[in-house]
This record gives structure tokens, C-alpha cells and sequence, in this order.
């Protein structure tokens, strides 16, 4: 049964501790810190402070000295902490576990280092308005784009979260999922679930759904329509190999936690957009 999270004083700690996997992302990782930055000095303003954890698995391009460089340009913004540790490289989701574990903040939000915050306005004000409403899980809507640009591709709206319990429950149980950028957890929370290390490509969904699923917790999450992730299409899961591992592992998941969707259905668009790319390169190549 999930109970009411104590709420702590301003300033005794941050409100979001922003966790960020990488493995050579010299490329794409400014956007994510320059993004967070902002949302830290918009939080300063209300007297809040932002942690921003970058757990780097083992890079050999120039991704520490990308962050060591942001976080001196940042110094003066006391209300942001950008700190680096190294993990060992067996794995994105063992880095996110190591973020949890050294999380200070009330909340915990893992953005990947090829993602950013498309608003960080709303991004601290859903993250305010949360926290007055004692939320321990927050869902929001995430726009998605490609590389090079970004080239905005669709924004995903969060549909409606029904106020019966049971409906919400019935609609997991069916198939009903989020993105992983658009998710925050008080940490408490976050941390006692943590990452299944076991699964290499779908873990994030584990998570999710395993809290979401939890006894009670409907009454304390927060959704908000306002799209302050934005997440890079493509990626692991994306690849022919990734969508065979992926397929496993979810039908792994559902059947763990009794889930009753179709795991083909879910992979057909990644499937689809695959097959296009194809055919699109052979016209270039017959």
C-alpha cells in the first residue's frame, strides 16, 4: 500500500535530483546540461535547489571534459550542483541504479544524455506544483525528435488519468505505458523499486509499471499535459537486434507482473519505421 510521503522544508534539500546516464556523448550531452541548468536557476528563484548527477559508464571521447568545463561555467548558479562519477561499463541501467542510490533530491528524474528539457519552465512548475500536491509520481506529456537539428517529430500527450483506481489498474493491466522521460518519482519511492538489472533494454518499463501497478498509488500522481522532456527517437531499441531483445524482454515483464498486452502490437511501429528507412536507402543504392 503506498502512503503519503512526509514533505520536507524548502532548502534542506533539492527538490529533483536529475539523473543522467552516458557513454560517449560528447555530441549530444550539452543539450542536456545546458537544459537543466536552466530549469535550476528558474527553481532558484523560488528559493529550491536542482542536483544533477552525471554517471558516466566509461567514456573514451570527450564527454568529462564536457561536463567538467559546463559545470565551472555554471559555478556562480547556487542553485545547481553538477557533479561526475564514474561507473563501472556493464550497463545503462546499473548507472541509473548508482544515480539513485547517491540521489539527494526530494524527487528523482532520469534524463538520458541524448535527451533534454524542451521547457524548462514548465518543467519547474510541474515540478512545484507536485510537490504542493504531495504527488510521489509524476506523469507528463514528452515531445520527440531526431539528430542532427533537432528536427521535431510529434509531441505524445499523457491521455487522461481516470479517477477510478480500478479503471486506471484495468488500463495498465492492458497495455497502458509511459515514456520514461516524462516519469519522476519521489526518490524514496524510485529507489525501492530500482532498476532490474537483469534486463538490458526494458528495465525503465519494469519500473514504471511496477509503481504504477502499486496498491494505492493512484491517489498520489500528478499528471500534467505540458511536454517538458524531449526524447531522441531511435536508440537501442530501435535496431533490428534491440527490437528481437527488446520483444523478448517485455514479453519477460508482462508475464512477471501480469500484463495482457500484445508485445507485437507495441513493436510494429519501430518495426514499420525500420522497414522505411530500408526501402528509402535502397532507392538511392539500386
Amino acid at each position: 500500500m503506498a502512503e503519503q510521503k512526509t514533505q520536507i522544508p524548502m532548502n534542506t534539500c533539492p527538490l529533483v535530483s536529475v539523473i543522467t546516464p552516458c557513454l560517449n556523448a560528447e555530441r549530444t550531452i550539452s543539450d542536456t546540461l545546458r537544459s537543466v541548468a536552466k530549469a535550476a536557476e528558474l527553481l532558484g528563484d523560488s528559493g529550491w535547489t536542482l542536483e544533477h548527477l552525471i554517471v558516466d559508464g566509461g567514456s573514451r571521447d570527450e564527454t568529462h571534459k564536457v561536463v567538467v568545463n559546463h559545470s565551472e561555467e555554471n559555478r556562480l548558479n547556487v542553485s545547481y550542483g553538477c557533479n561526475w562519477c564514474a561507473a563501472p561499463n556493464e550497463g545503462i541501467y546499473e548507472s541509473m541504479n548508482i544515480g539513485l542510490a547517491q540521489a539527494k533530491g526530494y524527487f528523482s528524474h532520469v534524463l538520458n544524455a541524448d535527451d533534454f528539457l524542451h521547457d524548462p519552465s514548465a518543467y519547474v512548475t510541474t515540478l512545484r506544483k507536485a510537490y504542493q500536491h504531495g504527488a510521489r509520481i509524476l506523469l507528463s506529456s514528452i515531445v520527440y525528435f531526431t539528430r542532427p537539428g533537432p528536427k521535431w517529430k510529434y509531441q505524445w500527450h499523457l491521455p487522461p488519468i481516470p479517477h477510478d483506481e480500478e479503471i486506471w489498474r484495468y488500463q495498465l493491466l492492458a497495455g497502458l505505458h509511459y515514456p520514461h522521460p516524462g516519469f519522476i518519482a519521489d526518490t524514496e519511492l524510485y529507489r525501492s523499486e530500482g532498476f532490474d538489472e537483469r534486463y538490458a533494454i526494458s528495465a525503465d518499463y519494469k519500473l514504471m509499471q511496477s509503481l504504477l501497478l502499486k496498491q494505492g498509488i493512484h491517489k498520489h500522481v500528478y499528471g500534467c499535459d505540458m511536454p517538458f522532456a524531449a526524447m531522441a527517437t531511435g536508440g537501442t531499441s530501435g535496431t533490428w537486434r534491440g527490437m528481437i531483445k527488446g520483444h523478448s524482454e517485455l514479453r519477460a515483464i508482462n508475464d512477471e507482473l501480469g500484463i495482457r498486452a500484445s508485445i507485437t502490437k507495441r513493436y510494429w511501429s519501430k518495426l514499420n519505421m525500420r522497414i522505411r528507412r530500408l526501402s528509402k536507402e535502397s532507392l538511392f543504392t539500386d
